[in-house]
């Protein structure tokens, strides 16, 4: 399954009024990220960047000003997403901008069903701990040191690993299941957007590894393992 760590700077906070002036991704096939990355800046166009969110980027108008306009060039940013799922650290708030750039535009909007939201997931996995980026990196030990100041595909990365962590990490549980089919399996992987985590990965067993297994089984005098197909 393709999924897209996806994560933007904007001008200011209000969706009606600020600007995305710079967007992140990192493409992940099976959870693994593949070196595929798509990173642009925008110009705000004649909204001026509040001194706060200089603060956190830096990135200035002047700077700005000599990229296109987000809205045109949102269709790059969506044939790079393609149909997969999105996952944002707070996505309420970069989808709340995006959407309202494709409203403006009359194009379709992102639904929730599009994305995983980590922020949700740390929530739900830690109550009452703090569960921003910079939190969830020192809890599993993810280097802060490329992250002077918030840029969007430096965020990518570093979510990239908390993302990995967040669902089970590195070692993931893996669930040995002899009746799986392609379809189980299709909806497991719902099932995992759904709830937005993951517990274990399914893999299944052929017949012809049970029979081969159980003739093995015949071979060896007083056997303690039994048939169980």
């Amino acid at each position: 399954m393709r999924k897209i760590i996806f994560d933007t700077e904007t001008t200011g906070l209000n969706p009606n009024e600020d600007k995305i002036i710079e967007v992140g991704c990192i493409e992940l096939i099976n959870d693994v990220p593949t070196g595929k990355t798509f990173h642009r800046y925008y110009s705000p166009g004649n909204v001026v960047i509040s001194e706060q969110s200089l603060k956190i980027h830096g990135l200035s108008n002047k700077f700005l000003s000599k990229y296109p306009l987000f809205e045109n060039s949102v269709d790059e940013l969506l044939n790079f997403f393609g149909k997969s799922i999105l996952v944002i650290h707070n996505a309420a708030f970069d989808i709340s901008m995006v959407n309202q750039t494709l409203k403006d535009l009359d194009k379709v909007p992102i639904t929730i069903d599009q994305f995983i939201c980590t922020l949700e997931m740390s929530k739900k996995m830690f109550p009452g701990s703090k569960v921003n980026l910079n939190a969830l990196c020192r809890r599993f030990n993810i280097s802060l040191h490329s992250r002077e100041k918030h840029g969007a595909l430096t965020d990518c990365f570093l979510l990239a690993q908390v993302y990995l962590e967040l669902i089970g990490g590195r070692q993931r549980k893996i669930n040995f299941n002899s009746k799986i089919s392609a379809a189980d399996r299709e909806d497991n992987e719902k099932t995992i957007i759904k709830n937005h985590h993951s517990s274990a990965i399914s893999m299944g067993i052929s017949k012809d590894n049970l029979k081969n297994h159980q003739k093995m089984l015949n071979k060896i005098s007083n056997a303690k393992w039994y048939k169980y197909y």
